[in-house]
């Protein structure tokens, strides 16, 4: 049974995410979108198109708003800046609800609640690049190349850089902090998460053109371990790197002197990323990527590598790509990261079909002739 949305209410449609939302609805569906704005002077040129102007957080209004909506999808920024606001009034009214920067805290503070009482909808978090695609793609190649064979270990690399805004660094340093969670550096063996000392957390990895050799640091992504759960995969590594050189240092700061830890030091350590990332871009064009490894238990290995340009505009587009899927098709109701609630060939195809991104996929067998035998 599908399901028959129509209106869609959109907070923070005028950012670089959102327009992207916007048009690709437009192209793509036949839905009404209402994009939420303080913005008064906002032209709209399309009838499909209105503008309400009020503040996103106003929960007696965006309370009324989402009771009449058929799904809500919030550009708006980090939820730790945010706060669950958006969630809980979607949780509350039943609306549909797509998160751009949920992140771990509040895909943990939704899960209690489904699981205190449950949802009626779904609530999509971490709808975007990273996370979001981030957990997408892995899944990608567990579901179309491991042939339903278990997996011995999951080995994640990640490598950005672009002019990031202000919340997207301040995404990336409070990040740097595990959203709170502070593990510092840290791997899955045995299923048991593992610490590092700092210098036993770098390693060079190598990167389809034009990103090549780089630096990165291990990680603990939360989607990724939500993916290893799914599948018993029992050891998991995830490598990322801000290449960026002036953004990279800035994040080396961040991370050395825990920047993340106080709202005053997290606050300037944004501001100093965005503007770091800015310098860099003067003399470089962005770029994102994510290298996958999957070793099954029968000696074949899986590599998969992605590749985008404009990290907005992809983002953007996984977004909308699930917003389309969500007002065609029943998806259960739950709290969930973006590769739980879509299948994952949905949005790979479509980024594909779309050129947004570039992927290639190599299996070979790790076993000697011997051990073959």
């Amino acid at each position: 049974m599908q399901n028959n949305y129509s209106d869609v209410l959109i907070l923070g449609g005028t950012g670089k995410v959102g327009k992207t939302v916007i048009d690709y609805l437009l192209k793509h569906s036949q839905c009404q979108i209402s994009v939420v704005t303080r913005n008064t002077q906002l032209s709209l040129d399309n009838n499909r198109l209105t503008s309400l102007q009020f503040d996103a957080l106003d929960k007696k209004l965006l309370s009324q708003h989402c009771k009449q909506a058929d799904l809500v999808i919030s550009c708006i920024g980090p939820s730790q800046i945010v706060g669950s606001t958006v969630a809980d009034i979607c949780y509350q009214t039943g609306t549909p609800y797509i998160d751009a920067g949920g992140y771990d805290p509040l895909l943990k503070h939704l899960s209690q609640l489904v699981m205190a009482k449950p949802s009626t909808v779904p609530l999509i978090i971490n709808a975007g690049l990273l996370p979001g695609l981030s957990g997408v793609y892995p899944n990608y190649l567990i579901t179309h190349y491991s042939d339903k064979q278990p997996i011995e270990n999951l080995e994640v690399c990640y490598a950005g850089r672009d002019a990031w805004s202000y919340n997207s660094a301040w995404d990336i340093i409070v990040g740097l902090g595990d959203f709170g969670e502070n593990r510092g550096f840290c791997y899955i063996a045995n299923n048991k998460l593992i610490k590092v000392p700092f210098f036993k957390a770098a390693n060079k990895q190598t990167f389809a053109e034009p990103i090549g050799k780089v630096s990165t640091m291990l990680i603990y992504s939360e989607e990724l371990r939500r993916l290893t759960n799914h599948y018993k995969i029992p050891n998991l590594k995830v490598w990322g790197a801000n290449i960026g050189p002036k953004a990279a240092f800035s994040c080396a700061i961040a991370k050395l002197f825990g920047y993340y830890k106080t709202p005053e030091k997290l606050t300037k350590a944004a501001k100093r990323l965005a503007s770091a990332s800015a310098k860099d871009m003067l003399k470089l064009s962005p770029i994102y990527s994510i290298k996958c490894n999957i070793k099954l238990v029968d000696g074949r290995i899986i590599e998969g590598n992605l590749l985008t340009g404009d990290t907005y505009l992809a983002t953007g587009t996984v977004i909308a790509i699930t917003a389309k899927y969500l007002l065609e098709n029943t998806v259960v109701a739950g709290a969930y990261s973006l590769h739980e609630a879509i299948p994952s060939e949905v949005i790979i195809n479509q980024l594909l079909a779309e050129n947004i991104i570039q992927i290639s996929t190599t299996t070979h067998n790790t076993l000697t002739a011997t051990e073959a035998i």
